[in-house]
């Protein structure tokens, strides 16, 4: 019965015994959309800086279409919908907002991660180093069936959404998110208009395509790369320095550890700061709200292909909210704990009681400028005999 519930709930990753093989395969595939600042060589699990000059061709061309995109849509909603003074009707208006939300807001994430395109591959590079060397010394069933199934979703989500807005705007011109409406269409009927030649249609659908792949990759990677696994690499890693203190009597082989936990844990906040996390759960709560009350109020009014797609977006932004945004809080409870667990040993050692007082709980923060995660803060872990995870 259990493996059938985590065949349900994870069809893709449900016999994964690491969460790096899918992290991996979730990063290659959103960094082929060159909306994020980043690239692996073939066969390779390393991740660095886009540094080939097609390469940057091709992502600064990427941007701009989206910034194209971005500029559009907002006039075409200033002009048709914030100053339509009660002709639509309400569930048209929603629809409408949710795509500027998700038009601009994944762009302001976009130019985040551009801006942080420095730190980003240190974590990305961190995890896999942390993970590694927790195997390495015997961690096993560490994979947890909720974090699967949320990157199984990401799977799902990485290729459905851009082929339902692909034939959105082929099929249906002047529906929102397509353009068309504000550049080269009339459409005297409304969202339902038919009279967009075919090569129109083939265009638009082709952009809205790419368009939509890119929107996915940067939320994909933000959500896999930046909350989902560092976090569950800190409660791993936490979870190991845990172990070596139930075989040394005072605890001081572990302490190393922790700093280099607190040090990944300032790296990471670092990437999230402002407005990047600010942003992220003000456009998960605003996509939720309005997919839900797309489905509940208006589901009658619209086709099966833009009904589908709002469906996807609740189980998407519901996954976020009690799965991603929650991952947020492991660092915090498993050092809290950890702390407890160190307090509690009755250690004479002057030096082991200050470094107590210089480890507060490790938890999620708006981030300062960091400097990098050095050779020196790695060989902390090389020096230490840990035992078993």
């Amino acid at each position: 019965m259990d493996n059938l519930l985590r065949k349900l709930v994870s069809p893709f990753s449900h016999l994964e015994t690491s969460y790096l093989p899918v992290m991996t395969w979730l990063t290659k595939w959103s960094i082929r959309s060159f909306s994020i600042p980043i690239t692996s060589e073939p066969g390779s699990k390393e991740f660095s800086v886009i540094k080939k000059i097609r390469h940057w061709v091709i992502y600064v061309c990427t941007a701009l279409l989206w910034f194209f995109y971005n500029v559009t849509y907002s006039f075409w909603f200033y002009k048709n919908i914030y100053n339509s003074h009660g002709s639509l009707p309400i569930w048209q208006k929603v629809i409408a907002f949710y795509f500027l939300i998700s038009y601009d807001m994944i762009f302001v994430l976009h130019i985040c991660l551009l801006f942080r395109k420095r730190e980003l591959p240190q974590v990305l590079k961190t995890c896999v180093w942390m993970e590694a060397k927790c195997i390495s010394r015997g961690a096993s069933d560490y994979t947890k069936i909720n974090i699967l199934s949320n990157l199984d979703a990401a799977k799902f989500s990485l290729f459905v959404i851009p082929v339902m807005l692909g034939a959105l705007g082929s099929f249906r011109p002047c529906t929102p998110p397509s353009i068309l409406n504000e550049v080269l269409l009339e459409c005297r009927d409304g969202w339902g208009d038919q009279d967009a030649e075919m090569w129109l249609r083939v265009v638009n659908g082709a952009a809205q395509w790419y368009v939509w792949f890119s929107l996915p990759s940067v939320m994909i990677a933000t959500i896999s790369r930046v909350f989902l696994y560092p976090s569950v690499m800190v409660e791993l890693w936490i979870k190991m320095i845990e172990r070596q203190l139930d075989q040394y009597k005072f605890g001081i082989h572990g302490l190393s550890g922790f700093r280099v936990a607190q040090v990944f844990q300032n790296l990471v906040n670092s990437v999230m700061r402002k407005p990047l996390i600010t942003i992220f759960v003000l456009l998960t709560m605003l996509s939720e709200i309005t997919s839900l009350y797309v489905i509940i109020t208006s589901w009658e009014n619209i086709s099966f292909g833009v009904s589908a797609f709002f469906y996807l977006m609740v189980i998407d932004y519901f996954v976020i909210i009690h799965i991603t945004l929650h991952s947020l809080s492991k660092p915090y409870v498993v050092s809290v704990k950890l702390a407890k667990n160190m307090k509690s040993l009755r250690s004479q050692n002057a030096w082991f009681k200050k470094f107590l007082t210089s480890c507060p709980p490790l938890k999620v923060g708006m981030g300062d400028a960091f400097t990098g995660m050095n050779a020196s803060h790695r060989k902390l872990l090389e020096i230490i005999p840990f035992p078993s995870c």
